[in-house]
């Protein structure tokens, strides 16, 4: 896939999203011109080589949280074409199937704080006559986490239908280190040392 075609797809992705991680992370992984530019096409990676932890750029001042996870989703999606060595078709396949999991995700958390803030609304107000309303709010969390489940387990589904065996593999393995990547920039943000930094 072409420059110009990677830039038109991160740019559909990203529409509505905050720019200024976008941009940052364009600056990271695009090709670079004069004395780079020979260094456009190197050598396909073998199996191994991705087992490292998934490098992010520095993130931006005063991003939010809600910033911070446009910029692990919009990484995931620039990073993935080398560490899966996706091919020019699988690109664009991978891409919408993985936005559309990235949706699901986003929309189930929405939904689950919305529900767990109105929970502890009535919980505050005390016991008397918030029962109903208590255990519809139980049920309305657990019926959200088996929708979300489900939603999850098909969409990981239709990611790998387009993947090979060692992508699948290493999409999981890549997944995790994001995952760990964002706890660390969470625990940037808020000023607070992630687990394991050792202060």
């Amino acid at each position: 896939m072409t420059r110009t075609q990677r830039l038109r797809v991160i740019g559909v992705l990203m529409s509505g999203a905050a720019l200024m991680p976008v941009e940052s992370v364009l600056a990271q992984t695009t090709r670079q011109p004069g004395a780079q530019q020979q260094q456009q096409s190197p050598p396909p990676a073998r199996p191994g080589r991705a087992g490292g932890r998934a490098a992010l750029p520095p993130i931006a001042p005063n991003m939010n949280q809600q910033q911070l996870q446009a910029y692990i989703d919009t990484y995931a999606v620039v990073q993935a074409e080398r560490d899966l060595q996706l091919t020019a078709d699988q690109y664009p396949t991978f891409v919408g199937r993985l936005r559309k999991m990235q949706d699901i995700r986003r929309r189930h958390q929405m939904d689950k704080r919305k529900l767990l803030g109105e929970m502890n609304g009535l919980l505050q107000g005390g016991e008397s006559g918030r029962d109903e309303a208590i255990l519809a709010h139980v049920k309305a969390l657990d019926d959200l986490s088996q929708r979300a489940a489900a939603e999850l387990q098909k969409a990981y589904q239709d990611l790998d239908s387009g993947l090979t065996p060692w992508q699948r593999g290493r999409y999981r393995m890549f997944e995790e280190q994001l995952e760990r990547r964002k706890i660390e920039l969470l625990a940037k943000i808020n000023g607070t040392p992630a687990a394991g930094s050792g202060k």
